[in-house]
């Protein structure tokens, strides 16, 4: 039987040896996609066969658009994407800190304002009087 996965391009004909084994053959060009398949996602040979079966049986019965998550990314952009996701919540660390700095100086503010309003305070033309 062949199957060719139409997201990978990755062609395989297997031979059932008994109920349990199954042994795959791939040509030359098929065994260098799938080293690149792999060193570009970053996970084993054997994964990226097993991705494109799930992925091929998906698109046969009609379910690609159920996938959740969408196309698989390679790690290497996973690495960059959690690298700003970690800058962004520094940076919003850094806003908040800053946002906290501000609150506490106009709330020391308004605590200066009530305390000269609790004063009783002289009108201009008592200033001269003991």
């Amino acid at each position: 039987m062949k199957y060719i996965c139409k997201q990978f391009a990755i062609q395989i004909q297997y031979i059932i040896v008994n109920k349990t084994a199954k042994t795959f053959r791939l040509s030359q060009e098929t065994l260098k996609q799938l080293k690149e398949l792999s060193q570009l996602l970053g996970i084993s040979e054997t994964e990226v066969v097993s991705r494109a079966i799930h992925f091929y049986y998906i698109s046969l019965k009609g379910e690609e658009k159920s996938i959740e998550g969408g196309p698989i990314v390679p790690f290497s952009e996973y690495k960059k994407a959690q690298e700003q996701l970690k800058q962004a919540i520094y940076k919003i660390g850094q806003l908040e800190g800053q946002l906290k700095v501000k609150e506490e100086l106009i709330e020391e503010l308004k605590q200066r304002i009530k305390e000269l309003q609790g004063k009783q305070s002289r009108k201009w033309w008592q200033f001269w009087k003991i």
